[in-house]
């Protein structure tokens, strides 16, 4: 069975972009208020039943790392990690290192966020105890980055998305429509209690 209820969401893509872009805040500032914007739309225009999480801590291995925003549904849990930049972006799917390109003399190199992604997401498959294909890793830069050269393979192209904020909210209705229903809402519920556990501070 698939989700054919169009009204799914009634997005307003218009004012999620004026948000999330307005300058008159730090870049600090527009991170964490992007997610939150974010957050909000989807709980409040997504009409399937839902929870979110958001900015989970994971611990493993003596080591700490950040999940922005999770997002469980009938149709799998969406994995959404937010990236606020500005400049050009370039990078692949393989390598460890993507670059932040304002100009010859001004760039920024950071780790490749499809990997850090995949992470955070093998660690909740093994404590969820559930297949990878249960999750969808999504990539959302800031309405400001240029996503200049972006490089998947060809077999990686269904398993991560990376785009711009403006279009995620459309971006999720077109998925989930397509996808089959493979949990129900009692499993949905035990998942957002499980992922308690490794949290930090929790979107109710």
């Amino acid at each position: 069975m698939q989700i054919t209820n169009n009204r799914i969401v009634k997005h307003n893509h218009y004012k999620l972009h004026r948000e999330i872009t307005n300058t008159n805040i730090s870049n600090m500032e527009k991170g964490k208020i992007g997610e939150k914007i974010i957050v909000d739309h989807i709980k409040k225009e997504i009409d399937i039943y839902h929870k979110i999480i958001q900015n989970v801590i994971l611990s493993k291995d003596g080591k700490e790392t950040e999940v922005d925003i999770i997002l469980i549904t009938c149709v799998g849990i969406y994995v959404i990690e937010s990236k606020n930049f500005r400049g050009y972006i370039y990078g692949t799917d393989t390598g460890k290192i993507w670059t932040e390109w304002f100009s010859h003399n001004c760039k920024y190199h950071f780790d490749n966020p499809i990997l850090q992604n995949q992470y955070h997401i093998e660690f909740m498959a093994h404590n969820l105890n559930r297949d990878l294909s249960y999750f969808h890793s999504y990539i959302v830069f800031g309405d400001d980055a240029k996503l200049q050269k972006i490089t998947i393979q060809e077999d990686n192209k269904s398993k991560v998305v990376v785009i711009n904020n403006k279009e995620l909210i459309s971006k999720l209705i077109g998925d989930m429509h397509s996808r089959d229903i493979i949990l129900s809402h009692e499993e949905i519920d035990k998942m957002y209690l499980d992922l308690k556990y490794f949290y930090s501070h929790l979107e109710r």
